[in-house]
């Protein structure tokens, strides 16, 4: 989402004095000529030193040439100097946000707002330094007061709307907005990646090839594509060199040149830090402690660690949805922190106050993320892991990304700005402790009572046409089959029972699973499925694993991406590699082959029980201590002022 604020002109009506020197300055100011509206200011302040209008002109300067840290203290002194005056404190909100102190910002834009109200560009300000603190549903009422106060369109509030409907899962209506927005100006890339993610969250897939086309062209093969890199993981044909680049423009478009760009000023390391034989103190970020899937496939990490060897912190960015999951994974951290109210640069000093050695960020560019206080370096050594599924956009921001040999084999090397780090098998953890019930009826289950069914639990946005088209052939050419999926948001049912429909399958075929309130229930029901298909480019991750600990096996496609070579390495740690398909064609006749042979379906799913305790995908004690070797070779690294390959 375009994150940008627009800083107000100096208001003619605010001049003291229109003296020839003031009346050059507006002209400087009207032309947008920030070099000379600072140089001309600057001779007048030389003189006057308070002069109302040279000081809001020079915060105006420096602000357009994003030199937030030399505006701050000037716009700071202009609202002194005139704190009666909406349009200083409307600079000091906008300067405030470029630092990433939104929490700060949103009092300036509100003392704006008392002073002027219905502004719509300090609404619309209002409104983005909100989004940009995750208060999505907080931000849509700015972004609707600013529309209707503004006269004509205001097409840039509308795009932050658009924006912020999206991050809330609103989707139908970002969509329109969006839909809105490309009618009228089908040259902004911006608009085109955000609603071609609202697209497929919606099942919508009309144009999707076409504008996919469109967007690659608009933006030079994603050269110029500054929107957030998540969305690209489900653009098919994106590859991971074009995930690389969305993710290093997206990084310098939400983060200050002057923070991306500044010495290495790691934390200070204390005396005991050389000492080898101490415990490493590691501390894990996330918005996802709760009933999410980085929450469900978590636990066991922390429980597990070795206090011998580590202390672990657990800080938390997210709402406390007083779930089992959440009181069991705050109970397994050493210290459990609750940073959801801090701001960017007090998250930083709290993880430097506690001395954390390696921080290991669960979340990267998903929601309620914040990789902005990475950027501020909070540890030494820092992470990405599990949460995200690609390199968070430069070197900065995480020294090290978690992977396996199957999801980024070393010659990927290129495509990530941090190094390389290999977990032996799998890279995602299980929780190995639920025990499963018997499952219910296939009539308590919503399921036919009779023939094969084929299931794919995932988001919407992962399902496109061709996987569709794949998944079409095989429910025509499987007598008495159907497919079991999650229950999509809005509108996506309806629109995938039609995509079913138009390739020759009876929409009744389909048959979507309401949410369950408990995770042993849905782990259960899965029981009732017959073989599980990967999506693709985007493959199932937890929810790869869930049907693997449900016994299930699962037919994947190995892709070129991260996110697409997922399904494979979880096959892979389960000991079914013969279940990873090269092609289409092979993923096709895999799942056929396997409707046509229930004894070998039968096989593999008492392969996958007698190997559930013992394959590398679900054995956490050998998982954890694979991740804690991996941790001290990391700061091994570290203390030698290297960072090479673990591998």
């Amino acid at each position: 989402m375009n994150s940008s604020h627009k800083k107000q002109q100096p208001g003619r009506a605010t001049r003291t004095r229109l003296d020839p020197e003031c009346i050059a300055l507006m002209r400087l100011v009207d032309a947008l000529r920030y070099a000379d509206v600072e140089a001309a200011a600057r001779r007048i302040l030389a003189s006057r030193q308070t002069h109302p209008l040279a000081l809001k002109a020079l915060g105006f300067a420096l602000i357009g040439q994003a030199r937030y840290d030399e505006a701050l203290p000037i716009v700071a002194f202009a609202v002194e100097r005139n704190p009666g005056d909406p349009e200083s404190h409307n600079n000091h909100g906008i300067v405030l946000s470029a630092l990433m102190r939104w929490d700060e910002s949103i009092k300036c834009f509100n003392r704006s707002i008392e002073i002027k109200p219905d502004d719509p560009e300090v609404l619309k300000n209002y409104g983005v330094a909100l989004a940009r603190m995750q208060k999505y549903d907080e931000a849509v009422p700015y972004f609707l007061k600013a529309i209707a106060s503004h006269p004509g369109d205001y097409v840039e509030a509308i795009e932050q709307l658009a924006g912020a409907l999206l991050a809330s899962h609103r989707n139908d209506e970002a969509w329109t907005c969006l839909n809105e927005l490309w009618k009228n100006d089908n040259s902004n890339v911006a608009i085109l990646s955000q609603l071609l993610g609202a697209s497929l969250k919606r099942c919508d897939w009309d144009e999707l090839p076409a504008r996919l086309l469109t967007l690659s062209s608009l933006s030079h093969d994603y050269h110029s594509l500054t929107d957030n890199p998540f969305v690209v993981f489900s653009f098919p044909g994106v590859g991971s060199e074009e995930q690389r680049r969305v993710a290093e423009n997206f990084a310098r478009s939400r983060i200050p040149a002057s923070v991306l760009d500044a010495a290495n000023d790691q934390p200070v390391l204390y005396s005991e830090a050389q000492d080898s034989r101490r415990r490493l103190r590691i501390g894990y970020l996330s918005a996802d402690y709760r009933n999410h899937p980085v929450g469900l496939i978590m636990p066991q990490v922390p429980e597990l660690h070795d206090r011998s060897k580590v202390e672990v912190f657990g800080y938390s960015m997210g709402v406390d949805d007083h779930s089992d999951i959440r009181q069991r994974l705050s109970a397994a951290f050493d210290h459990f922190v609750d940073l959801r109210e801090c701001s960017v640069s007090e998250t930083a000093e709290r993880i430097r106050a506690d001395r954390i050695e390696i921080l290991i960020d669960l979340q990267g560019w998903t929601s309620d993320g914040r990789p902005e206080a990475l950027a501020l370096r909070c540890a030494p050594v820092q992470v990405n892991w599990l949460g995200y599924a690609g390199t968070i956009g430069h070197p900065r921001l995480a020294d090290y990304l978690l992977g396996d040999p199957m999801v980024t084999p070393l010659h990927h090397g290129p495509y990530y700005t941090e190094t390389i780090a290999h977990l032996p098998g799998c890279y995602l953890p299980a929780d190995s402790t639920i025990a499963l019930s018997a499952p219910p009826s296939r009539r308590e289950a919503g399921l036919p009572e009779n023939g094969f069914v084929y299931c794919s639990f995932n988001n919407s946005y992962k399902f496109n046409p061709l996987v569709f088209d794949l998944w079409c052939r095989l429910l025509r050419e499987s007598d008495d089959s159907c497919l079991w999926l999650s229950q999509p948001a809005e509108s996506s049912a309806d629109r995938l029972r039609n995509e079913a429909q138009a390739r020759g399958v009876d929409p009744g075929r389909l048959v979507f699973a309401p949410r369950v309130a408990s995770r042993v229930a849905h782990l259960s029901r899965l029981q009732l499925a017959d073989l599980a298909l990967d999506p693709f480019p985007y493959n199932s991750h937890s929810t790869g694993i869930d049907v693997l600990w449900a016994g299930v096996p699962m037919v994947a496609l190995l892709g070129d991406t991260f996110p697409g070579r997922v399904g494979a390495s979880v096959l892979r740690a389960a000991g079914l590699d013969e279940l990873i398909a090269g092609s289409v064609d092979e993923y096709y006749r895999l799942a056929m082959d396997l409707f046509g042979d229930p004894q070998r379906l039968q096989e593999l799913r008492r392969k996958l029980a007698e190997n559930k305790h013992g394959c590398p995908l679900f054995d956490m004690p050998r998982f954890v201590s694979s991740l804690e070797d991996v941790y001290f070779r990391m700061w091994d690294n570290h203390l030698q002022g290297t960072r090479m390959p673990l591998v």
